[in-house]
């Protein structure tokens, strides 16, 4: 796990305007965040776990993913995001 999964989970729900409180989708939401994560390490992105943009990154993502589960066009700043997250991963990979 290359993430703080409560860390991202709440993000997630403030996202989705969901009270912290509200634990009803919590399982759902950690299953989402865990395949958001493996779907990102698949095409080169690898989280860090300490990393408050990584955290925030992830969380849009998914918020995103669950929001738009029937379109497939990411919004510019999310794919900006996505793409400046890839190309840090490989400038560190130098």
């Amino acid at each position: 796990m290359a993430y703080m999964e409560a860390t991202v989970l709440g993000i997630v729900k403030a996202r989705l305007n969901r009270l912290a409180s509200d634990t009803s989708l919590d399982n759902y939401l950690k299953q989402r965040i865990a395949a958001a994560d493996k779907e990102l390490e698949r095409t080169g992105i690898s989280l860090t776990a300490d990393d408050t943009d990584d955290a925030v990154f992830l969380a849009d993502y998914v918020a995103w993913k669950h929001n738009n589960r029937d379109q497939q066009t990411m919004p510019e700043w999310l794919r900006l995001a996505r793409r400046e997250r890839w190309l840090k991963g490989r400038s560190d990979d130098t």
